[in-house]
């Protein structure tokens, strides 16, 4: 089946598809009215039909290209038999003799990577031997200058605790004598806050009463200018001071 045989069946469509665009080019219909309505749905199910059996016709065959298809491919495999069979046979010899060669290549390849392996080994090895005298040289050295450097060392650090030693006992002495000083100040200096209280409070006392005099007296002329007398101005003020008035105290 060729490509041209199988379209072929396409060609009726391709007509009555002309023949439809030429049909509803001419067409004339006023949808609006019942009749035009009608013919206008009539015309469209007459063109969807068209199309139906066009979608018919293609699914049939393209179902009969599938086939073929199958077939040719099955045919041709039937045929390139011979072929493959002859090409595996002649190149036979020729892929064994470059499998020899590919292992030869590959022994070759491997041999010089174990000596070069083998010359890297080498080379590692008196690399670290001469990197191990080196590092025991200077470990040597190193411990001969220490050795040489250990009893300077030792002395600077008895001078330097001994320093230290006088320093802080310097400093000690200068803390607690500093201390001692403070201490005599603060002591001044109480002593002489608790006089200064105490004198305070004698003033405070010693102006309490007076002003507690002061007030009495004010009493006594007051009383002494109702009563114009003196024993009954005492006697009232006397009584007031220890209250013995009821509803009566004085204000200081």
């Amino acid at each position: 089946m060729t490509e041209e045989m199988s379209l072929a069946v396409f060609d009726p469509f391709k007509a009555l598809a002309a023949k439809a665009q030429e049909e509803d080019a001419a067409l004339q219909i006023d949808h609006t009215t019942p009749d035009g309505e009608t013919k206008l749905r009539s015309w469209v199910r007459t063109v969807r039909g068209y199309r139906s059996g066009l979608e018919k016709i293609r699914v049939a065959a393209k179902a009969n290209a599938l086939e073929y298809g199958r077939t040719v491919d099955k045919l041709a495999k039937e045929l390139k038999t011979p072929f493959d069979t002859i090409i595996t046979d002649r190149m036979k010899p020729l892929d064994d003799m470059e499998s020899v060669k590919r292992q030869a290549a590959e022994a070759k390849v491997e041999a010089e990577r174990v000596e070069a392996e083998r010359i890297e080994t080498a080379r590692l090895a008196d690399l670290k031997r001469r990197e191990d005298e080196v590092a025991r040289k200077e470990a040597e050295q190193k411990a001969a200058e220490d050795a040489a450097n250990a009893e300077q060392r030792e002395t600077e650090r008895v001078e330097r605790e001994k320093r230290i030693a006088e320093e802080a006992a310097a400093e000690a002495r200068k803390e607690a004598e500093e201390k001692a000083e403070r201490e005599r100040i603060a002591a001044i200096a109480a002593a002489e806050a608790e006089k200064d209280r105490l004198a305070e409070i004698e003033a405070n006392r010693v102006a309490d009463v007076n002003h507690r005099a002061t007030v009495k007296g004010s009493i006594y002329d007051t009383l002494f200018h109702i009563t114009q007398d003196h024993a009954v101005a005492q006697s009232i003020l006397d009584k007031l001071v220890l209250n013995k008035i009821p509803y009566v105290t004085i204000n200081y």
